[in-house]
């Protein structure tokens, strides 16, 4: 079998992989962070096949549309990736920054669109017969030098992200997903800067790094649930398996008052029945809310307002829109600019009480 017939083996591998991760995501869909990966699966889809069909070219002309056409969503890429790093590591959207990088990207394609007309991100491009197969070689301009530096910048944005999280992450399970993940993105981004040290001629490398890419996402999403998406179905169950406040609060020997509990999940989704009493705070970080005690985090299957409707009896109350305290586990109020309140718990940590709430916090703790 001939190298090329190799490399076409991968095309076809990688573009099956896509399509199968595609709908699974579809299936699965729950999460911002989902829609980003989906996003970037379909790019990568479109790319592959694109070079597919690139690699097989016979003329200019059919090269030189086939490539325009892959640029469609070959230039999303690292942005797509950069979303789905920054809606996994910290939930947050940030519009303003990413309103623009998406017009930067919509340029770049209408440059490539207008490739003859302009030598900005192209200087010049030719086809040529040999090498593994007949490809087109591309000069690149000034503008791609940019584009380069820019995904540059995205990828030790985006490692830094997950490396970071997986260091500061408690659960094991959550800290081995941000490593998988982790590792696929450093595949796909070796392999890019493989294809722009131009160490292979005639093989755009990083084909065969979204290929490698892939199959890691595939393990890591089958094997360590790196979309966190075997937990969905228990996620919208909440009346009836994540409230326990009634059914199963038990009784304090010693005072014989009920002590209601919810479902919370430690390390590797460890399933507890946690006691109101052992929190001191709640917090809503995205889609997840967590439940801090004294040592431990746990995850609670339920949104932030159910939670304050279950929690109210306990002495838990809202104090922003992210966040309730138990008003037992207060350690210290003390004033913050703009009429808000900083009020630290038992463990040493503060959370912010917002003006809309603070009056309110302070007629709980008169």
């Amino acid at each position: 079998m001939s190298i090329f017939s190799v490399l076409l083996c991968i095309q076809y591998f990688s573009i099956i992989l896509m399509i199968f991760l595609c709908a699974y995501i579809i299936k699965k869909w729950s999460k911002p962070a989902h829609g980003w990966f989906f996003f970037y699966c379909i790019t990568t889809l479109v790319n592959n096949a694109g070079y597919l069909a690139l690699m097989n070219a016979q003329t200019e002309r059919e090269a030189f549309l086939i490539w325009q056409f892959t640029y469609i969503c070959r230039a999303w890429i690292p942005f797509t990736l950069l979303k789905f790093a920054l809606f996994l590591c910290t939930g947050k959207r940030y519009p303003k920054v990413t309103t623009f990088l998406s017009h930067v990207h919509v340029i770049i394609y209408l440059m490539v669109l207008t490739m003859p007309f302009n030598p900005f991100y192209y200087r010049s491009y030719q086809f040529v017969e040999d090498g593994l197969f007949p490809h087109l070689v591309l000069e690149r301009g000034p503008v791609h030098f940019v584009y380069d530096v820019m995904c540059f910048c995205y990828a030790v944005i985006v490692l830094k992200l997950m490396i970071s999280s997986a260091i500061k992450e408690k659960d094991s399970c959550k800290r081995r997903q941000f490593i998988i993940t982790s590792i696929a993105i450093t595949a796909i981004v070796a392999f890019w800067i493989i294809n722009v040290l131009r160490l292979v001629p005639g093989y755009d490398t990083t084909a065969f790094g979204f290929t490698v890419g892939a199959a890691v996402f595939y393990i890591g999403i089958f094997c360590f649930d790196i979309l966190d998406t075997k937990n969905m179905t228990e996620a919208v169950v909440f009346n009836e398996a994540a409230v326990e406040s009634e059914k199963d609060a038990q009784p304090d020997p010693e005072n014989q008052t009920v002590r209601p509990k919810i479902e919370a999940f430690g390390d590797c989704d460890t399933r507890i029945k946690l006691p109101l009493s052992e929190i001191l705070y709640f917090e809503a970080d995205a889609e997840q809310v967590f439940a801090y005690t004294k040592d431990e985090i746990y995850n609670v299957k339920l949104r932030l307002y159910q939670v304050e409707e279950i929690a109210h009896s306990a002495g838990i109350i809202r104090v922003s829109k992210s966040h309730l305290i138990n008003l037992r586990k207060i350690e210290v109020v003390r004033p913050a600019l703009n009429s808000r309140l900083y009020v630290k718990m038992l463990n040493g940590e503060e959370v912010l009480v917002s003006r809309k709430y603070a009056h309110l916090l302070k007629e709980a703790i008169a």
